[in-house]
């Protein structure tokens, strides 16, 4: 593993274990960061001081059943099945609309999203949903690009 990967993929791990205490029990929580930056199915925002503010690492699977399976994935796949999603709290505000973004960027247009229990939801309508999000739990009805306009105007 390379140097610039090593620290990248630490980084993430620290991140990961800070918001998922069960990853501590993980024996290989870097090379999995690792297997998925190389993947390029890792994401993740930073902010100024280059500390990770909010991080998804995802795999585009056939069927969200396949998600089940470690490392199973397929480029093409229709589904992306989430493994791990975190945003810090303090920055949710602005991070929402970039993060919607970001997955647009790595994941591209697919028809559905699934989660670690395979509930499968609708794409388009988990990024509208996080697109609206201004705060944990505090809807915006407005669009996302309407609500990055206000937070640049303010």
């Amino acid at each position: 593993m390379d140097e610039k990967l090593l620290s990248c993929a630490q980084q993430a791990a620290r991140f990961i274990v800070r918001h998922h205490a069960q990853a501590c029990e993980w024996p290989n929580v870097v090379e999995w960061c690792a297997w998925y930056i190389s993947n390029s199915l890792m994401a993740a925002l930073h902010d100024e001081n280059g500390e990770i503010v909010a991080l998804i690492a995802g795999r585009p699977v056939n069927d969200p059943l396949d998600g089940n399976i470690p490392y199973k994935h397929d480029k093409g796949g229709k589904c992306i099945f989430i493994d791990f999603l975190a945003i810090e709290p303090k920055y949710s505000r602005a991070v929402y609309p970039s993060f919607v973004a970001l997955c647009l960027d790595r994941f591209g247009e697919r028809e559905q999203v699934a989660y670690q229990r395979v509930a499968t939801h609708d794409y388009q309508l988990f990024l509208r949903n996080m697109g609206r999000q201004k705060q944990i739990g505090v809807t915006s009805y407005g669009t996302t690009i309407e609500y990055l306009r206000q937070s640049r105007r303010t």
